[in-house]
């Protein structure tokens, strides 16, 4: 008999698509590259600007070519009150400094004189090509670091309204100033979910951040496959097994919720052995409650450690385990 697991279907966004992967869902996006150089407006083609992420002087069929100087570089666009947004070009006088290049300087070494700044993104203000040779005594635009800051500031805020507005239907927060961080929002949003007897706290990212319960071995569940394949998504590992929070043997739920991505070496060897000592508690008689902490880095959906607490005839005992491989002695690995 064929298992139908789609009501196990894990629930998916673009955002956190993006957020996990760094790549964008297949869209078609249409831009206009032509604008008006003093207030930024676009125009038709061959009006204004150009600016694509192509060489302007090397136009498309049908557009004109960009005004150039004698050197066949585009001028420097300058300052108008119609353009109050020109103060935010790096190019404008005090977002910037005139680097003048020594002997050994590089494109790579320059930009690592700036956090934030690559030398592909010097490259581009510059007008030069990424594997540009420098010639001794060539003045560079490099931006400040406090432009920089700014930019990544800004980057950082957008994540967050965006992250907000993704999880809250579209809608604005209270104080669009003051948008809690990703990582707030993560911890100050969750649900409970509770399955076979065990509760999954879920945050708004659709991870567990905590599983509860008392363990009994006389309910076992069945396992779902494709769930196991496909816990952890885009952070899996090549390493990793489709690992359970609670295991099946102790009729863990078929839910997403109970999958996450966990290495094989750890599934198959600190945690089975964790759990077989549980299991031989609970049929003699001495039963088994766990309270178990994934820990996340950003929005991945990988725990990268596990915080485990078990209690046993009134005994409480905790450990950290790393989701990655341990060293093993004598070919054996103890809990």
């Amino acid at each position: 008999m064929i298992e139908d697991d789609r009501s196990d279907e894990r629930p998916q966004s673009a955002f956190a698509f993006y957020l996990r992967t760094g790549r964008r869902l297949d869209l078609e996006v249409k831009f206009n590259p032509w604008h008006d150089p003093d207030d930024g407006r676009f125009t038709f083609a061959g009006g204004g600007s150009y600016s694509s992420g192509s060489d302007p002087a090397q136009p498309r069929a049908g557009m004109a070519r960009v005004p150039q100087d004698a050197r066949g570089r585009t001028p420097p666009r300058r300052a108008t009150r119609q353009n109050p947004f020109r103060r935010f070009d790096p190019r404008y006088p005090t977002n910037h400094s005139v680097y003048v290049a020594q002997a050994g300087d590089s494109l790579t070494r320059i930009a690592s004189k700036r956090k934030g700044l690559t030398p592909s993104d010097l490259a581009r203000l510059n007008d030069l090509p990424t594997d540009a040779r420098l010639k001794l005594g060539q003045r560079l635009i490099v931006p400040t670091q406090a432009y920089l800051d700014v930019g990544k500031a800004s980057r950082t805020n957008f994540m967050n309204l965006a992250f907000y507005m993704e999880t809250h239907g579209g809608k604005f927060p209270p104080n669009i100033a003051h948008v809690p961080s990703v990582t707030a929002q993560l911890d100050s949003e969750i649900t409970t979910r509770t399955a076979n007897g065990y509760h999954y706290d879920i945050d708004s990212a659709l991870r567990p951040r905590r599983i509860y319960g008392e363990l009994d071995t006389s309910r076992p569940e069945r396992r779902s496959k494709r769930l196991q394949r496909e816990a952890g998504g885009a952070d899996r590992l090549p390493t990793d097994d489709g690992g359970h929070f609670v295991a099946a043997r102790f009729g863990g739920p078929r839910e997403w919720f109970n999958h996450f991505a966990q290495d094989a070496s750890f599934n198959r060897g600190r945690y089975n052995n964790l759990e077989t000592s549980w299991a031989k508690s609970d049929r003699t008689g001495h039963p088994v409650s766990i309270n178990i902490v994934p820990h996340y880095r950003g929005v991945s959906i990988r725990p990268y450690t596990l915080t485990v607490e078990w209690t046993i005839d009134g005994k409480k005992t905790s450990r950290e385990f790393p989701n990655e491989k341990k060293e093993t002695h004598n070919g054996r690995q103890g809990i």
